[in-house]
């Protein structure tokens, strides 16, 4: 229980830390862009996850709910899905954007388009894990099975990832 306060409590540091830290900068040091589907600019590394939908919070209610599963918004808009469409699942769409050296790159504001459709790009990282696992995406929508593509743009530079759609 300490440990994940003490998690908790260093990534809302790290988040609203000093300019000086490595979160400020926009830098942090992972392996993020090494699994998943990958694609690469002339300056970034993307590795994109499609996954089980996501419980999303802020950092303040993990603390006071003591939240052990989920994702801890860091920026931006939450997607609002009721009831999805027949035919389709809700999924955790997220996308780690890092530099060419593999480290996680966290002040960015990317486009993700899937297919003709624009996705929030929210910036999140999971309750519990490292500020490796920052991440940008939302919650979607989509055809179990499906072969979708998805084109992240950040800085003018376009990554394009044609995937399939997880079954679960």
């Amino acid at each position: 229980m300490r440990a994940r306060l003490f998690v908790l409590i260093s990534v809302s540091l790290a988040v609203f830390g000093t300019a000086n830290s490595a979160l400020g900068r926009g830098i942090v040091s992972a392996g993020a862009c090494s699994s998943g589907t990958l694609a690469s600019t002339a300056t970034y590394r993307f590795a994109l996850d499609i996954g089980p939908q996501e419980d999303m919070y802020l950092a303040s209610e993990v603390k006071a709910r003591h939240l052990k599963t989920g994702e801890i918004m860091l920026g931006g808009e939450m997607a609002m899905i009721g009831t999805p469409p027949a035919g389709t699942r809700v999924y955790h769409l997220e996308v780690h954007i890092c530099n060419k050296a593999g480290a996680v790159l966290t002040k960015l504001k990317p486009t993700i388009r899937v297919d003709q459709a624009m996705l929030p790009a929210a910036t999140m990282v999971g309750i519990g894990s490292p500020m490796s696992d920052y991440h940008y995406g939302n919650d979607i929508a989509l055809k179990p099975a499906a072969k979708i593509t998805v084109k992240v743009t950040v800085k003018g530079q376009l990554a394009i990832f044609h995937t399939t759609v997880p079954k679960r």
